[in-house]
């Protein structure tokens, strides 16, 4: 009988694997010369993988963050161990790096592991080929937006979660991460207009108020799916925004 399972479906089981799309999410120094890299696979989702002697070996200059990769690895346990690594290397300026860090703890945090992700993959390179110093809360807001509806925790974002209307330039609405959108007088704490969340939904996010909308209320949902679970990559920018 012939199996359902896609060929792109991956258990811990697996035994080797080649010529993978991957981004490395996080890389740990491992021993003496070894180290643990969690990947972003396109068709296998989080992998963590043991590269072996990987900072003495001629490739130790492809370990790098936000480099499209073509990776194998073998092994049947969860841990793998890597057989073969290639990248394109990307010049990413070092302005970007703390922003990019976080989307990478995101990821890492939402993404499971051996489950196929190509919307993920794909939102992940489509964002480190726009992203631009003079664009970064953008992007970064569309991506927090986008990856959310991919993992299932976007709430509805075009309709009020009391009657379904919709949401009306006229009124004004409070957030509540386990509900959406809930209709309140404009001068409520936290309020925010119909017309921002409008212009959030078409993607405009020219007005300032857009980008501080947005920033808050997709910290909001993040924040409450992580369930207490804190992402390093801000605390180490509220500690530079305090040593300026």
């Amino acid at each position: 009988m012939m199996s359902d399972r896609s060929p792109h479906s991956a258990t811990p089981m697996q035994i080797r694997v080649t010529d993978q799309p991957a981004f490395i999410l996080h890389r740990k120094d491992w021993q003496n010369s070894s180290l643990l890299l969690d990947l972003l696979t396109r068709d296998f989702g989080r992998v963590s993988v043991l590269a072996k002697s990987g900072k003495k070996s001629r490739s130790r200059g492809l370990f790098q963050p936000f480099s499209k990769l073509s990776v194998g690895w073998a092994g049947r346990q969860t841990l793998k161990t890597l057989t073969a690594i290639d990248s394109v290397p990307k010049d990413i300026p070092e302005s970007l790096y703390l922003p990019l860090l976080y989307i990478n703890e995101l990821v890492e945090a939402f993404q499971p592991g051996f489950e196929s992700s190509t919307e993920i993959f794909a939102l992940y390179e489509d964002l480190l080929n726009q992203i631009k110093t003079e664009n970064i809360e953008a992007c970064l807001r569309e991506f927090e937006r986008t990856s959310m509806q991919v993992f299932g925790y976007l709430p509805d974002l075009y309709s009020d979660c009391k009657q379904g209307n919709p949401v009306s330039p006229e009124c004004c609405y409070r957030f509540l991460a386990s509900q959406g959108l809930t209709p309140c007088e404009c001068d409520d704490d936290n309020a925010v207009d119909g017309k921002t969340i409008l212009l959030w939904n078409q993607r405009d996010y020219t007005d300032a108020k857009v980008v501080h909308t947005a920033k808050t209320i997709m910290r909001c949902i993040i924040d409450f799916n992580l369930q207490g679970k804190r992402l390093k990559s801000r605390d180490i920018y509220l500690q530079m925004k305090n040593w300026v």
